[in-house]
């Protein structure tokens, strides 16, 4: 089974490069089943990171062209921002099951408690993912967000501080908006080794959503699902892009 990692923005070009597309790809691999190959792929054209409506706006037109460029499409595709951009436009294109982590996160999380938490990078984040929450129907279920106030391109220069960050932030969410579980609310967040020590601090389940989205991915791949065509129609027009994708 192939599944693509879709990154919407344009890593590769940025202050992170190409090593980190290998960084990530071996971290899903390894938690991947046996009978699973991850790929990681980035959008060229696209944000070097995405913090913002403008940004994810920004970073749907690059991601499709990348898509669609592709020869031999996998069994299913992620789309490697937590803040799922482009999610229906991507179901809509796409013959495979096409998985956003926020949306997969927040519906494992109403699984395990009453409310869940998000523990995200930056005040400009929390607006888009409460957004999302309302537009998931998960307003009641759904405890806020709460800013570490690191952006995604720094997040790596101190790991250590970052992880201290994350857990005050997911204390304050179960003490002040009695969240029952924690989502990590940010991709790079999610390649930094934190959930498991979050969750030894705060005592409540703390997931993952790249780790999440890769099992969501295998599983409906696996079980032979993909998203429906009443919910998301194919195109009746082709699509017409510029050469930079937009």
């Amino acid at each position: 089974m192939d599944i693509l990692y879709q990154i919407p923005g344009d890593v590769t070009a940025g202050p992170l490069g190409l090593a980190e597309l290998e960084r990530r790809r071996g971290i899903l691999q390894g938690w991947a089943a046996a009978d699973v190959r991850v790929e990681v792929a980035d959008a060229p054209g696209g944000p070097f990171s995405i913090e913002s409506h403008a940004e994810e706006f920004l970073c749907v037109p690059p991601m499709l062209s990348a898509l669609l460029a592709r020869p031999v499409h996998p069994d299913a595709v992620i789309v490697g921002c937590f803040g799922d951009p482009g999610l229906a436009a991507v179901r809509e294109v796409l013959e495979c099951p096409v998985v956003g982590p926020f949306e997969a996160a927040l519906f494992l999380g109403a699984q395990l408690g009453a409310r869940v938490g998000v523990v995200t990078i930056l005040d400009s984040v929390v607006p888009v993912l409460d957004h999302l929450a309302r537009g998931m129907g998960l307003s009641l279920r759904y405890a806020g967000a709460t800013a570490i106030d690191v952006p995604v391109l720094e997040l790596e220069n101190d790991p250590e501080g970052v992880a201290v960050r994350a857990a005050d932030a997911g204390l304050s969410l179960v003490r002040g908006k009695e969240a029952d579980v924690l989502v990590l609310g940010c991709m790079s967040l999610s390649f930094l080794g934190v959930a498991e020590r979050m969750a030894k601090q705060v005592g409540v389940p703390v997931i993952n959503p790249a780790w999440c989205a890769l099992e969501t991915a295998r599983s409906l791949a696996a079980q032979g699902l993909v998203q429906s065509r009443r919910t998301y129609a194919r195109p009746r027009k082709p699509l017409v892009m510029g050469e930079d994708g937009r």
